[in-house]
């Protein structure tokens, strides 16, 4: 087998800068699929950083269309971006599938249309679409087999969601949400209604949906676990997304611990020791988990 090109180290950084949960991950990869890994890696995230570069739609569109137009080179082998060599050999070494590639443009484009999804169940189905491809890809190349991908997909639909709550203080502070309707409306919230007072502080009905939503995905991470391959070889090939997402669930703890009313202050964060501890351990505990249904 050719060796594996690095992926492009600007684009690598800001998908996975020092210190960062994604960094501390990689660490875990196999050395001679790291490279691999961390190629899939940088592609999603500088698909899914598009919004957050411009508040101008047009152009916002502009950058994803040649996203689009770039895979399509990519999986012909013409690629253009410095990025190309590294993702091109993870896509013709591993049989990566066009589908799960093109799911963070399709992802990115709905968050450009801005529209909300209308239930706690149809934003799971989005989540396990959107969140489960990029960890879908990337268990491919850790040599996982089909019979874990129940689980890689509800890992990463809980990953996505959990980083989708961490924003959602910014969010309000813009004045929307990404909540459901149905969770929105059920706290007591209609879409038009202001999320934060006069006085900068997020309405009770904000708080009760975010509490809401952080028990919804405790939920979705309860399920991956009974997911779990039984397996121990398949276990230890995944280990690097379990230690993925055992950076998730502390993270959601943490929003749970110090109440969602800190997200409205400012971003929750983990400190990078530990992340790193986090990654290292690989482990899912239930029990954890268990701490955050709604209400308790």
């Amino acid at each position: 087998m050719a060796a594996t090109p690095p992926p492009d180290r600007d684009t690598l950084e800001q998908a996975a800068p020092p210190g960062s949960s994604l960094d501390f991950v990689l660490r875990r990869v196999p050395a001679g699929r790291r490279n691999d890994v961390a190629a899939v890696a940088a592609f999603t995230g500088a698909v899914r950083r598009i919004p957050a570069q411009t508040q101008e739609t047009a152009v916002a569109r502009a950058k994803l269309h040649w996203w689009r137009s770039e895979l399509v080179r990519i999986l012909d082998g013409t690629g253009e971006h410095p990025l190309a060599p590294a993702l091109q050999h993870a896509v013709t070494t591993y049989a990566l599938p066009a589908a799960d590639l093109r799911a963070p443009l399709d992802e990115t484009d709905r968050r450009l249309d801005g529209e909300l999804r209308a239930d706690p169940h149809e934003l799971t189905e989005w989540a396990r679409h959107f969140g489960g491809a990029p960890l879908r890809l990337a268990a491919r190349v850790l040599g996982a087999t089909e019979t874990s991908e129940p689980y890689v997909t509800s890992l990463g639909a809980a990953i996505l969601l959990t980083r989708q709550l961490r924003l959602q203080g910014l969010a309000a502070r813009r004045g929307h949400s990404d909540l459901p309707l149905a969770t929105l409306e059920s706290a007591g919230l209609s879409p038009d209604q202001p999320l934060l007072g006069a006085d900068g502080l997020p309405a009770d009905a904000l708080i009760t949906a975010l509490k809401q939503q952080t028990a919804d995905v405790a939920a979705l991470f309860r399920q991956a676990i009974t997911e779990a391959p039984r397996a121990a070889s398949e276990r230890q090939r995944l280990r690097p997304l379990t230690a993925y997402a055992a950076i998730h669930v502390a993270l959601l703890r943490e929003i749970h611990r110090r109440g969602p009313a800190e997200l409205v202050r400012g971003r929750i964060s983990l400190p990078p020791l530990r992340k790193a501890w986090l990654a290292w351990r690989a482990r899912l505990s239930d029990t954890e988990l268990a701490s955050l249904q709604h209400g308790s």
